[in-house]
């Protein structure tokens, strides 16, 4: 869900509205509906802005990949000394955006409301790779010069070492956190340890720069890819090459393993983005042709089939002038939706929330930017892509292959959509009043009248019994997170005292005795009989 806050127009001279992207609303109501066992899918949402808060996050409808292509612009962030952003990544969490600048500055920006944070100088030269761990304790990053440094989550540097003469490009953790993998520009990989700051091995065999490195989310297996078009796949147990893959016909751009385990991804400027099985490495599954060279990939958290990439299209004179975001699902081989000119030159990274509704990409450009999930009812190309098609998410049809089926037909989409509206916004209209027995005529208010509302309401009551059942079933986290869900009220959630009963008489003539006194927590108690002897309270 999003929401736009803005202060009063007196305020708002000079100054840029302040966007909000709040998602607690849509996760209870995704929870309650989990819990009454409603069936849950946001594909047949009514196209109107205030069904917003039923897009659900991606979390609850992991078998609908389409639903979450983030193709809306956001926000646009920028440091105060500008340079190229070669590094973006999300806390664990989800709280913050850390990215890496080319001047050595980690900037972190809010998630929810993508406010400025504290710049820290944190290398001497240019950032080229941050990894978290996957208890989320650690932050390692890397620069130009070879240098590597641990951080601590509040961003204090505890440890920084040499581990390369040449630029690090890539860092990646073992699964079990105890060990992680560097690559860089002198041909080598480097294994480490990552308690003692100890190398415990190197990885030859690539012949120029090793530009990407991924570890295995669940194995022993360590993939690379590098500048001599190769990419290979090593046993961390041993300097052993498992596998060399020579299906790109250009630098291998990035490298990166699916939460499933079973695929490898990896992109190319040779303007294909391949898909391998772990079990045949040495022939791809499946090729994704596009018109420009892809540099970074990222497979979304939830949805395991889907994928965004990042690619820049190159003129006759060599020139690469603007960045594109494509959308890919695995059992297609054409992109999905497309924002063109998301970025005025390359985009160097790209990272999910881990909510997986928002992407944020990073670019030469000198600029971070972050996309969301469009609206219901709401144009997709209407911020950046300069396209003049009717697109629209959450009803019949769906982004990409609505924008052929418009392409070809021309405008006559748009009167079906709106003539299929009204007749059942009428038709809406008249089941909800069957005692009216007089016939309806039709007029203008029947056109903007708002399509029903779903059989599921979020009210207050409701939210309390959700959370109260989640508290009984030991549910502290959403899926899709590892963390614990700091919603207000879930972790320290404890069920009211039930009231006392009530003291009641005997029935007399059909009525129950009146009671002598009655608890107001507004007033004080009453006081206390006067002593015997005494006059009562008021007598003159």
């Amino acid at each position: 869900m999003m929401t736009m806050h803005s202060r009063p127009q007196a305020a708002l001279k000079g100054q840029q509205q302040r966007i909000t992207i709040d998602y607690y609303g849509s996760t209870l109501r995704g929870l309650e509906m989990q819990s009454s066992g409603a069936p849950v899918s946001i594909k047949g949402l009514p196209v109107d802005p205030s069904y917003t808060v039923d897009v659900l996050p991606p979390a609850f409808v992991s078998d609908e990949p389409d639903t979450s292509f983030a193709t809306r612009f956001v926000y646009r962030a920028e440091n105060i000394i500008k340079s190229p952003v070669n590094v973006a990544r999300w806390t664990p969490e989800g709280r913050w955006l850390m990215t890496g600048s080319s001047h050595g500055e980690f900037t972190p920006w809010t998630g929810l409301n993508f406010k400025f944070g504290t710049t820290l100088t944190a290398h001497d030269t240019a950032i080229h790779a941050m990894k978290w761990s996957h208890d989320s304790q650690w932050l390692i990053s890397s620069d130009h010069e070879g240098v590597i440094k641990y951080w601590q989550p509040n961003l204090n540097n505890l440890k920084a070492f040499q581990g390369h003469k040449y630029p690090v490009r890539d860092l990646s953790f073992s699964p079990s956190d105890l060990k992680f993998v560097s690559a860089s520009d002198d041909h080598q990989l480097k294994i480490w340890d990552f308690r003692r700051l100890k190398e415990d091995m190197q990885l030859s065999g690539h012949n120029w720069d090793v530009r990407t490195v991924d570890w295995h989310p669940h194995l022993g297996m360590i993939a690379s890819g590098s500048r001599d078009k190769t990419i290979r796949v090593w046993d961390p147990r041993s300097t052993k090459c498992l596998a060399t893959i020579k299906n790109h016909g250009d630098m291998v751009t990035q490298v990166q393993w699916n939460q499933n385990g079973r695929w490898l991804l990896s992109s190319g400027r040779d303007c294909c983005i391949k898909l391998f099985d772990v079990r045949k490495l040495n022939e791809e599954v499946t090729t994704f042709v596009t018109k420009r060279q892809v540099h970074s990939i990222a497979w979304h958290p939830v949805h395991e089939t889907m994928f965004a990439s990042g690619g820049s299209l190159v003129d006759k004179n060599k020139m690469q002038s603007e960045g594109s975001i494509e959308f890919w699902v695995t059992d297609s081989t054409r992109p999905k939706a497309c924002v063109e000119g998301a970025h005025e030159s390359q985009i160097w990274s790209m990272d999910w929330h881990p909510m997986g509704h928002i992407l944020a990409t990073s670019s030469n450009d000198k600029t971070t930017k972050l996309w969301c999930r469009p609206r219901p009812g709401e144009h997709l190309p209407t911020e950046l892509g300069g396209l003049d098609v009717d697109e629209r998410i959450f009803s019949d049809p769906v982004n990409h292959d609505a924008a052929e089926q418009m392409a070809s037909h021309g405008k006559e989409a748009k009167p079906a959509i709106s003539a299929e509206l009204k007749s059942s916004t009428a038709k809406n209209a008249a089941q909800q009043s069957p005692l009216s027995n007089e016939p309806k005529t039709s007029s203008a208010a029947d056109d903007t009248h708002r399509p029903p509302t779903s059989s599921t309401s979020l009210q207050s009551a409701n939210v309390g019994r959700v959370l109260a059942k989640l508290k009984q079933d030991g549910m502290q986290c959403l899926p899709g997170l590892s963390r614990p869900l700091n919603l207000p009220g879930l972790n320290s959630l404890q069920r009211p005292p039930p009231p006392p009963p009530r003291q009641t008489g005997p029935m007399r003539n059909g009525q129950r005795p009146k009671s002598h006194s009655r608890f107001n927590p507004m007033q004080r108690s009453p006081p206390p009989p006067p002593p015997p002897g005494l006059p009562p309270s008021g007598f003159r």
